[in-house]
């Protein structure tokens, strides 16, 4: 209970905050743009806005789109 404690008390800077979300963001983004590269199959009957949406969307929810895959299949 004790290190639980410490390691909660513990505080950070915000430049500190945000360093440690770009390291995290810049893999998650690279592997979600790496997936939507892979699987554009419903982007074909798509068109204008559409697209864009439905590829930024690809991008940000690559692990729930993964797993539904998964399952599918």
């Amino acid at each position: 209970m004790k290190t639980l404690s410490r390691v909660l008390d513990y505080e950070l800077k915000v430049s500190e905050i945000l360093g440690i979300l770009i390291l995290v963001g810049i893999p998650y983004f690279v592997v979600g743009v790496i997936w939507t590269v892979t699987h554009t199959d419903h982007l074909s009957d798509m068109s204008g806005l559409d697209v864009v949406i439905s590829f930024l969307g690809s991008i940000v929810c690559w692990p729930v789109l993964l797993f539904s895959n998964v399952c599918m299949t």
